[in-house]
């Protein structure tokens, strides 16, 4: 994946899942952008563990 796609993937997930704008998420610097992936990431995970278990 080049960076630019990773970038791309990056400002989609954020704007989409936090509801902020694409010009808010480039607005970050480049590691509080990847530390609220990372904190998305696995909060995401969290919920799709907790679905799949009873």
């Amino acid at each position: 994946m080049s960076d630019e796609d990773s970038l791309r993937r990056e400002v989609f997930l954020l704007a989409y899942h936090l509801h902020w704008s694409p010009d808010a998420v480039l607005d970050l610097p480049a590691p509080e952008r990847r530390g609220y992936l990372r904190l998305l990431q696995d909060q995401l995970e969290r919920e799709q563990q907790a679905m799949r278990t009873p």
